[in-house]
């Protein structure tokens, strides 16, 4: 309660500082005479406190009773002519995912280069460090745009999938007993996965496209995405195709595939065996409707690991979410998760339990540089649950 009253105690200046952030917008924007070239800063402060039921779910890495997490996230924008733009995205908070970097962390999440070369949207290219094309969460995974504080279930929950080891089967069959390890074990996608790579993109009539070759899986971590500090470990393909019949409607379908494993678990494959050698490979479908008051967004992902000494083995997970504005300022979201599990191949045993999970929330927004969110989470596992099974969480955002 006392970083609740802290959080809130920081609010009322906030409010009274609009004039400011007009102001500071118009600072930040440089523009040449002939328009030619622009350059953008901008950003997000995020005020964060989550009050969680220990082991706590998802990607939220503490065993705090209440944890606070502030964010400062800046984008720099650089437009040359119309057919050159280059983008930037920097962090200072307690890790990509809270509680991974406790004593604070820096970090360049994005960084690219983009070449359009015709005046349509028919083909871009891009090359560096930037966000995944699979689904369409990722559009909206900045704290200004998603209605709701955490990713979907399928982004952020750990599944007793290693990229830095193998283990035998038994040791594998024990894990589904276990707490998740948020340290090495890995999601379907790892939120919006940052990973190095290039692409192709655009746009024709009512049809979107994206397809891109990057340097590491859509699970990976996000020790494994840049390839400047870590180089070109193994390649993986991943794409969009993406459909607009009318303007209330966007329906796409996805695939991802390549290795998933880290350099670091060739020691404890089996002989003759490499890192390589193994691959998640991923296919999803993807809608939304928005009219009025009213958005809803949905996915459906099916995920298949090849785990060494155990098999391959697939798991479906999907999400239903909407929101409605009360009015200019209030909001309501709902969003539900489910995700099931195969079996292990040559048994009748799931490679892990089946859960749901339910999530709440609340917005306001004062002005076009301020809102405010609250968040309950509510999840459950099918036979022993070792995670926690309620969070509570409160973001203020401030943007200029």
């Amino acid at each position: 309660m006392k970083t609740l009253f802290a959080i809130l105690c920081l609010l009322t200046p906030v409010v009274h500082a609009q004039e400011f952030l007009e102001s500071l917008d118009e600072a930040l924007t440089l523009t040449s005479p002939d328009q030619t070239f622009r350059a953008d800063l901008s950003g997000l402060i995020d005020l964060e406190f989550y009050v969680p039921e220990t082991p706590a779910m998802g990607l939220l890495d503490t065993d705090d009773d209440v944890f606070f997490n502030p964010r400062l996230t800046l984008f720099l924008d650089i437009q040359a002519t119309e057919h050159l733009r280059a983008h930037a995205q920097m962090r200072v908070d307690r890790g990509f995912d809270p509680g991974f970097a406790p004593d604070g962390q820096t970090r360049l999440d994005e960084y690219f280069l983009e070449w359009k070369p015709t005046s349509k949207d028919w083909i871009n290219f891009r090359l560096g460090k930037f966000a995944t094309a699979f689904g369409a969460w990722t559009e909206r995974r900045l704290s200004w745009d998603n209605p709701m504080i955490t990713a979907p279930m399928a982004y952020t929950d750990m599944l007793p999938v290693s990229d830095d080891r193998a283990v035998p089967l038994a040791g594998f069959l024990g894990r589904r007993q276990m707490p998740d390890n948020r340290r090495t074990w890995l999601p379907i996608l790892w939120g919006p996965s940052y990973a190095s790579g290039a692409s192709v993109f655009g746009q024709i009539g009512v049809v979107d496209y994206a397809f891109e070759i990057k340097n590491a899986s859509i699970s990976s971590a996000p020790r494994a995405w840049d390839v400047v500090e870590n180089g070109w470990d193994a390649t993986n393909y991943t794409g969009r195709l993406g459909w607009r019949p009318t303007p209330e409607w966007n329906v796409g379908t996805s695939f991802s595939h390549g290795p998933y494993l880290m350099e670091e678990a060739q020691d404890f494959l089996p002989a003759g065996k490499s890192y390589r050698d193994f691959n998640q490979t991923t296919y999803g479908l993807d809608a939304s409707w928005s009219h009025g008051s009213w958005q809803i967004w949905s996915e459906l992902i099916t995920s298949r690991f090849e785990v060494p000494n155990v098999g391959a083995v697939r798991v479906v997970s999907g999400f239903l979410e909407t929101k409605y504005k009360l009015s200019s300022e209030w909001w309501l979201a709902a969003r539900w998760n489910q995700s099931w599990f195969g079996d292990i191949p040559g048994t009748d045993t799931a490679w892990d339990n089946d859960g749901w999970r339910a999530d709440l929330s609340v917005g306001y927004r004062f002005s076009r540089h301020l809102q405010a969110k609250l968040q309950y989470s509510l999840a459950e596992r099918s036979g022993q649950d070792e995670e926690g099974n309620h969070l509570v969480g409160g973001q203020i955002t401030v943007k200029f």
